[in-house]
């Protein structure tokens, strides 16, 4: 089950002016376009059986990135599903008037020059993703 995002289109003005998100757009004012292309984005990768895997345990790099570097960016997660890297953040201020608790980041697999595409900030995580078992306390 996805978050509780519903199915009626949020226009920037609602999205701004709302103290309680179930999912958010990065940045917070993107404009109705690229809010839209991420929530379709999320609601994708949001319905895919991810199996999540924390970064502390995945020794010096990740996709070539520094593990301390993702850290400082509060990435807890990982995963390659469907020739995509994905990076699971846990946000350390969340909540209004910061953004949702997790944000989600993807490029292509094996892409190191490729940007990350954000899918937005959301408040819960989907059911269809499998998150370690420390995690889940």
């Amino acid at each position: 089950m996805l978050p509780n995002i519903g199915t009626a289109r949020m226009n920037q003005q609602d999205r701004i002016n709302s103290v309680s998100n179930d999912w958010e757009a990065d940045p917070w004012d993107a404009s109705d376009e690229v809010a839209d292309a991420q929530l379709s984005g999320f609601k994708l990768r949001a319905n895919k059986p991810l199996e999540w895997i924390p970064i502390r345990t995945s020794g010096q790099s990740i996709f070539g990135i520094d593990v301390s570097k993702l850290t400082s960016a509060d990435v807890k997660f990982y995963t390659t599903h469907d020739g995509e890297e994905m990076l699971l953040m846990q946000l350390t201020w969340h909540g209004w008037p910061d953004p949702p608790e997790w944000r989600l980041a993807s490029r292509p697999h094996g892409s190191k020059k490729s940007s990350w595409s954000s899918w937005g900030y959301f408040s819960e995580l989907p059911r269809a993703w499998t998150m370690p078992e420390a995690s889940k306390s």
